[in-house]
């Protein structure tokens, strides 16, 4: 009786944490779409292949500082929309959020519209 609570309590907290692991990701993906996308029509893999990031070790160091090498590397490849929505996430929104969009494109959960 005790095991099967225990085993139901813990199955609960796995899945609560599991969704708030997801719904920085979630919100990521709308910053992106909504102030990337939009405007600039560059699908983050597009992004993340162009700049030659492969792994999140090339990754976070771009998002240092409120993402200033990230918003720097695509002012010189020629992404100034996109880098003007990166901005704008970050002075409006969390920058954690669009690092775990982009992490989670990175593993390969990658969105289908903006993808």
């Amino acid at each position: 009786m005790k095991l099967s609570r225990l085993l139901v309590a813990g199955a609960l907290v796995a899945s609560i944490g599991a969704t708030a692991a997801f719904a920085s990701y979630n919100k990521g993906f709308k910053y992106y779409s909504k102030y990337v996308f939009r405007t600039s029509h560059i699908k983050s893999t597009q992004i993340l292949g162009k700049l030659g990031i492969q792994t999140a070790e090339q990754l976070k160091p771009l998002l240092k500082d409120n993402a200033k090498g990230l918003i720097d590397k695509l002012n010189k490849a020629g992404y100034k929309k996109a880098a003007k929505g990166i901005e704008k996430i970050v002075k409006k929104h969390k920058l954690k959020d669009l690092e775990d969009f982009f992490m989670g494109v990175l593993n390969g959960k990658i969105p289908a519209s903006c993808g």
